[in-house]
């Protein structure tokens, strides 16, 4: 943003910021956000390497989102949804909170998608409103990183099962199909609690989670799925640090109160050898 003062250790931009702002006339409320967002990334990395130790973007009159625009689950809400519901879909639940991974594609993984060692869920497909299996938007894999308390929640749904099958099944051990598992198993618990929202609402809670935590743009844009991915063939060496990092940090806002307290690979390798 050209015009701001470099010596912002005596002189405060915030002001000229504010002004920007009022000039991004026609901007909806939420790309004013992201831009905010953007910019205070880079300051941040500015303040982090002593370039300035000014805050410009504290205090700033941002356009405020309307809850009918955005309606997402907090951390607080997915540690209710998730121990009022029924296996698998607590399950699904978790990998929705965590991922922000599209209903459709919740239901179009399978077994092989995941692969508990390098803890990454890969998604390749889809299924659609007629229960179709389609290539995942953009018709591109995304790679996630998923934190240990997912692995290991995800653990029993593909340990001795078939690669190609799908990870989660209906109670008559078919494929979920999009519409009905949310409409039957988590519109009624939303409902129960007291909640508004959708399976949408995990991925809106996790965009501002992703804020809340400050990470890194380009993590942010390949958990959203907002450019592309990486193959599927490269993951075990795409998945950079700090993607591990956010990963760990989601898991515990969303499901290390929630999730039984399960047993570490290292932990069970020793469990084996006393044994």
């Amino acid at each position: 943003m050209r015009g701001f003062c470099t010596h912002c250790r005596f002189h405060p931009c915030t002001e000229r910021l504010q002004d920007t702002i009022a000039g991004w006339r026609g901007a909806s409320a939420k790309t004013i956000r992201n831009r905010i967002t953007t910019f205070r990334l880079i300051w941040d990395k500015a303040k982090t390497w002593g370039y300035a130790a000014h805050t410009p973007y504290e205090g700033l009159d941002l356009p405020e989102w309307s809850p009918k625009e955005q309606l997402s689950f907090k951390p607080e809400d997915v540690a209710r949804i998730i121990p009022a519901s029924k296996p698998p879909h607590n399950v699904v639940w978790s990998l929705a909170a965590e991922c922000g991974i599209r209903r459709g594609e919740l239901a179009g993984l399978n077994v092989g998608d995941v692969s508990l060692a390098s803890r990454i869920v890969t998604v390749k497909r889809s299924v659609t409103k007629r229960r179709q299996l389609k290539a995942a938007k953009n018709g591109k894999a995304r790679v996630f990183a998923i934190s240990s308390h997912l692995t290991e929640q995800l653990r029993p749904l593909v340990q001795g099962r078939n690669f190609e099958e799908p990870l989660f099944l209906s109670a008559r051990g078919k494929r979920l199909e999009p519409d009905n598992f949310v409409k039957r198993h988590l519109t009624p618990v939303i409902k129960k609690l007291g909640l508004d929202g959708a399976c949408h609402g995990f991925r809106h809670g996790k965009a501002s989670a992703l804020d809340h935590l400050r990470a890194p743009m380009r993590v942010r844009q390949d958990r959203l799925g907002h450019i592309d991915p990486k193959t599927t063939m490269q993951y075990t060496h795409a998945v950079s640090t700090n993607e591990r990092k956010v990963a760990e940090q989601l898991g515990a806002l969303f499901l290390a109160q929630v999730l039984p307290k399960t047993t570490t690979a290292r932990e069970r390798n020793s469990q084996a050898a006393a044994n």
